[in-house]
């Protein structure tokens, strides 16, 4: 392949004092881009220092209180084919790297049409798991008019034109970004949250019915726990969203995130039922793609104990999480989708549908061994299911048949799957089923457990 075959990749990034982040911020994707760009906005550490050592180039702004600005500012220094806009804290591990790399080398050579590459975003806790997930644009083509609009939470518009769907990628089934710094108790600092809200109220000066900044505005009251006031801005936001914004939704995940959120809230402070699904109703609308408002729908009416009507929701959203994926859409039930097979289970539970119960914890387990959630779920339909059949004289599974059923999912020459099988079949008082367990115990094992449950005792 010649060498320009390759698309030149502009990194660009702003920082202040990300000494602790910017070394594997210009090193992750360091051998598939032409340039590196950093723009500082005023730090006190060593970032200018260390990223300077690594070769990038830096550039100094003056902060005026508008992040697109400074976003913009290291734009207009890029001098390559496509831009790499992702923030210090945020990166793709190798073999995102390379399937990135070919994606971008196809559509060059191939001169496809794609204007903006959707990808993947997922938030790491402290520990290294996933806790919510979405889509983000972080890479884009270079001098189309693409840029960063917002003072605040700033997004990405074509300037020239609405970009139409086939001028945007959908990488979201190959490409994956991963950001560090979504800590739940910095993102709620007060300091923060006032700074937020005063850049967010400059732009509701000059623009009032803007449903993005509306929406913002409201993320800052649900972050400070001022659910009242949140839910009052997300009403005002959801009332702003007007046909042409819903042209845009492909590339802002805005609409969705306002009219979920408010959905969250209404059914977390257990407002009237009429108006939560008015709001319902309208959504999806809006938004007929997005998954998490019957996730979000379904686990309240689970825990209103209306289970018809949950597990009507909840299959619902799932099925639309399998047809749409999370591109744009999906951001809450991405990071809880043990958590809403869970509640669908209840669901088929208590509405008598045993055998849909039945399959869904064995999807779970099949997922989670050790989601005992699930096996619990599982054992209390086992177990109904036999003190029925006792009732009307039908067979049902026995205790022995049931830990055959159950020695597919777990190695039972484990203790440790041993044990947890043990756990929960005494949370659930499932009796013939632990002596069928028993069985499966050294004699030395079984007082070590009987003396437990003793002491328990």
């Amino acid at each position: 392949m010649k060498k320009d075959q390759k698309p030149r990749i502009s990194q660009c990034m702003i920082v202040k004092n990300e000494e602790e982040n910017i070394r594997k911020a210009l090193s992750w994707g360091r051998d598939i881009m032409w340039e590196q760009i950093v723009v500082d906005t005023g730090s006190t550490d060593r970032t200018v220092e260390i990223a300077k050592e690594m070769g990038a180039t830096v550039y100094f702004f003056s902060w005026i209180d508008d992040f697109a600005a400074a976003k913009n500012f290291a734009c207009e220094q890029a001098k390559g084919d496509w831009i790499a806009f992702l923030d210090a804290d945020e990166y793709m591990d190798s073999e995102n790297v390379k399937r990135l790399s070919a994606l971008l080398t196809k559509i060059h050579t191939k001169r496809l049409p794609y204007q903006v590459v959707v990808t993947n975003w997922f938030n790491v806790d402290e520990n290294g798991q996933v806790c919510t997930g979405g889509n983000q644009i972080r890479f884009f083509r270079n001098r189309c008019g693409i840029r960063y609009r917002g003072r605040i939470h700033e997004h990405l518009v074509n300037e020239k034109k609405i970009l139409t769907p086939a001028e945007v990628l959908n990488a979201c089934d190959s490409l994956t970004i991963f950001h560090t710094g979504y800590i739940e108790r910095v993102m709620a600092t007060g300091e923060k949250q006032e700074r937020n809200r005063r850049l967010i109220l400059k732009e509701l000066e000059e623009h009032p019915n803007d449903h993005v900044m509306l929406g913002n505005l409201a993320d800052t009251y649900r972050a400070g726990k001022e659910y009242e006031k949140a839910i009052f801005w997300y009403e005002k936001a959801a009332e702003a969203i007007t046909p042409a914004d819903l042209t845009r939704k492909m590339l802002d995940s805005r609409i969705s995130e306002t009219l979920s959120s408010l959905l969250f809230l209404l059914c977390s402070e257990k407002k009237d039922i009429h108006h939560i699904l008015d709001i319902y109703e309208k959504a999806i609308q809006y938004v007929p793609e997005e998954s998490d408002f019957d996730y979000i729908l379904g686990r309240y009416l689970a825990g209103e104990k209306e289970y018809e009507q949950a597990a009507f929701h909840l299959e619902r959203a799932l099925e639309l999480m399998n047809t749409y994926g999370n591109l744009c859409y999906g951001s809450l039930l991405t990071g809880n989708l043990m958590r809403a097979q869970e509640y669908l289970a209840t669901c088929y539970f208590n509405t008598g549908r045993r055998d849909r119960c039945v399959n869904c914890c064995v999807r779970m387990l099949q997922a989670d061994r050790f989601s005992m959630g699930g096996l619990k779920i599982l054992l209390y339909a086992f177990l109904a299911d036999a003190k029925e059949a006792a009732v009307t004289g039908r067979a049902a599974a026995n205790g022995r048949q049931v830990l055959g059923f159950l020695g597919k999912l777990y190695n039972l020459t484990e203790l440790k799957e041993r044990l947890f099988l043990w756990k929960a079949a005494c949370e659930t008082g499932y009796d013939e089923f632990i002596l069928a367990l028993r069985e499966c115990f050294s004699e030395q094992e079984l007082a070590l457990l009987d003396a437990a449950a003793g002491g328990e005792e």
